[in-house]
């Protein structure tokens, strides 16, 4: 699962970026984080590294964006994974958004406190690169953050009642962290 995790995640932020540019390589709706979310949840550690860390990290190379600051920024787009794979472990939700409790966890890790994280992070790490000047950041900060809470909002959730109930009888689901 790494690999497709990592190859899916990479494939559609090039797509994203490329197709939908806001502040290179920020865009103005990047698919892949609907996955990144999602693989976190669904494989654990493992899928926050490879769907919400390589993934983007090759896809933002393949935009023609520099390996460090790439990196820099992928960082972010871990976070974007990670938060919300550790919040639904701890706070026990479910990915089936079964009950109230998992939608609050979903909206509040997943759709608002992740991307908040992420947002700041890789944009923060664009304007220390000098990919932009400091005083763009609010407005790429408010692009990269805006457009996510759509995407997951929208996205992350269909994918979560669409794909848990099978994904979670299989042995690709990892209910705890490896």
């Amino acid at each position: 699962m790494f690999i497709v995790s990592a190859a899916i995640t990479a494939v559609l932020g090039a797509f994203g970026s490329i197709v939908f540019p806001f502040l290179a390589p920020i865009s103005s709706f990047y698919p892949g984080v609907a996955f990144q979310v999602s693989f976190g949840v669904w494989f654990g550690i493992v899928g926050a590294l490879a769907g919400g860390f390589l993934g983007p990290f090759i896809g933002i190379v393949l935009t023609g964006t520099s390996a460090p600051i790439a990196a820099a920024v992928a960082v972010g787009d871990f976070f974007q994974a990670f938060i919300p794979m550790l919040a639904f472990r701890l706070g026990k939700f479910d990915p089936r958004l079964k009950s109230s409790k998992d939608w609050a966890g979903h909206i509040v890790f997943n759709v608002i406190i992740a991307q908040a994280v992420g947002a700041t992070i890789g944009s923060g790490s664009l304007a220390a690169f000098g990919v932009f000047p400091w005083d763009i950041w609010p407005i790429a900060w408010l692009g990269w953050f805006g457009s996510n809470v759509v995407v997951v909002g929208v996205i992350t959730t269909i994918l979560f009642k669409v794909f848990s109930d099978y994904l979670m009888r299989t042995a690709l689901y990892i209910e705890r962290f490896i």
